[in-house]
């Protein structure tokens, strides 16, 4: 058997609660947050996890940071999970973004596989970063149970990617704070065996929504 990853996005944020669109930027986590990876982390102790990759953005570390140090395993960082880049769209609420960038914004709710926004990435630019990396990974480990710690659209394009299924479909599979989702690659390739699982997080409640949404 190869490897099973467990893909969480970080826990809630001031930008998240905010419904700013965060992107490269970075928002630290709410005490909501910081509970929700303590979570997180206890039910994370029920899995054999031997690494955990974060994304290198600010969220995701000090989520991967706390249950890292609750399992006792150590956090690699690495650019490849970030989340999307939304250029002139990060900080923005959704009226502000509707305000500027209407035209962007409708193409991003209706073909988000064709949105070109202003000074950020493409979905395809974040499929073939993700792909290259769970690639490079199952080349350098086999049977090996590794967390990944990223973010909302990054997390949906790898899911969506696993299940050879088209960029269009970001909006198809939601994902709440520190969701988990268990994915086994086996020699005739991913296998989905959970997603968006929010068992773990007590007094769960909705967030504003942010244009990534």
């Amino acid at each position: 058997m190869a490897n099973t990853f467990y893909i969480v996005r970080h826990g809630q944020t001031n930008w998240n609660i905010l419904g700013k669109t965060q992107g490269h930027g970075n928002s630290d986590l709410t005490k909501k947050g910081e509970e929700q990876a303590l979570e997180l982390a206890e039910a994370m102790l029920n899995y054999p996890i031997d690494l955990i990759y974060s994304s290198d953005l600010g969220r995701a570390i000090q989520t991967a940071e706390i249950v890292g140090q609750k399992i006792g395993v150590e956090v690699k960082q690495t650019p490849a999970l970030r989340e999307m880049g939304f250029g002139a769209w990060e900080g923005l609420l959704i009226e502000e973004i509707k305000k500027d960038h209407l035209d962007t914004y409708t193409t991003w709710r209706n073909e988000p596989h064709l949105v070109n926004i202003e000074g950020g990435e493409t979905l395809h630019i974040i499929k073939e970063r993700v792909d290259n990396f769970i690639k490079e990974i199952n080349e350098k480990y086999d049977n090996k149970h590794i967390l990944l710690v990223s973010h909302s659209v990054t997390v949906r394009v790898m899911l969506l990617s696993f299940l050879n299924s088209g960029m269009e479909n970001i909006y198809r599979i939601k994902q709440d704070n520190t969701a988990l989702n268990m994915v086994e690659f086996r020699d005739y390739g991913p296998v989905v065996l959970k997603m968006n699982d929010t068992s773990h997080i007590k007094n769960n409640e909705k967030i504003n929504n942010s244009a990534l949404e």
